[in-house]
């Protein structure tokens, strides 16, 4: 069996300190009208940027076409330096340990800590796969995508639009290798609102996930894992009314938009 290398995160070449600019490598959103309300379609991107802008890490958007580049082949992955570190949870908790002042998850008890695990995973490991699906696998969630990555996709050359097609056809052989592309429509949508309906008890009449005063980790990973879902409608209209409809989840969101992303224009009101 042939055995895929590795990425070690270097951590040991890393020094940060609270005036470091951190370079967040992502996936753009090509299309000027699209970017007005989502900074990128990649949710566990648009999580590691939201730790950032709830915690104050100075960072700046290092925009990527490819992950050719990138470590363990995927984004986002941070630049310090010549230094690169991937993963958005490793990052995470990198910054968490590395430095007292980025760790907004120390005063939580052991039951919240559990409560948010299970709803990192949740939205990471199951509502992730709906969202590739969506993504690849569904016409027109893939049509939306690829609006939004280059504005006029039939303005194209072949060759790059053969470069897309052949992603797609990856990216949909990996949702039905893991099995979310072997359920129809109505049940993907059963499932996905499950996972929000999930997240909206946890969340209660809270401000924030976990009935803490101030944000914690576990926050960036909702915003991260639902933005485009509330704000990017025509990629998953069903689910996204659902979400919109659920009335403390949009509150939730609404606030969280409206105070950490003041730069995008909102696209739904609270329910």
């Amino acid at each position: 069996m042939h055995r895929y290398p590795v990425y070690e995160n270097p951590y040991e070449k890393v020094s940060i300190d609270s005036e470091t600019v951190v370079k967040l490598h992502r996936f753009a959103v090509g299309n000027p009208e699209v970017a007005r309300y989502v900074p990128t379609l990649s949710p566990p991107s648009t999580k590691l940027e939201a730790y950032f802008k709830l915690f104050e890490v100075p960072y700046e958007v290092v925009p990527v076409t490819n992950t050719d580049d990138a470590p363990r082949g995927k984004v986002p992955y941070i630049g310090v330096g010549d230094v690169k570190l991937t993963d958005s949870d490793l990052i995470i908790n990198y910054f968490k340990i590395k430095r007292t002042r980025f760790d907004p998850d120390a005063n939580l008890s052991a039951t919240q800590r559990a409560l948010g695990h299970l709803v990192q995973r949740t939205l990471e490991d199951h509502l992730y796969w709906i969202i590739i699906y969506y993504e690849f696998y569904d016409q027109n969630g893939w049509e939306f995508l690829l609006r939004a990555s280059v504005v006029d996709p039939t303005a194209l050359p072949p060759p790059v639009t053969a470069a897309f097609d052949e992603i797609r056809a990856d990216r949909s052989r990996r949702c039905y290798d893991q099995g979310i592309a072997r359920y129809t429509l109505s049940e993907l949508v059963e499932k996905a609102c499950k996972d929000l309906q999930a997240v909206s008890e946890i969340l209660g009449g809270h401000t924030y996930l976990l009935g803490t005063d101030q944000p914690t980790s576990f926050d960036a990973v909702v915003i991260g894992m639902t933005l485009a879902i509330f704000q990017a409608r025509e990629m998953h209209p069903e689910i996204s009314d659902f979400a919109r409809n659920t009335p403390n989840l949009s509150r939730y969101m609404h606030h969280m938009l409206a105070t950490y992303f003041p730069e995008l224009e909102l696209t739904f009101q609270p329910a």
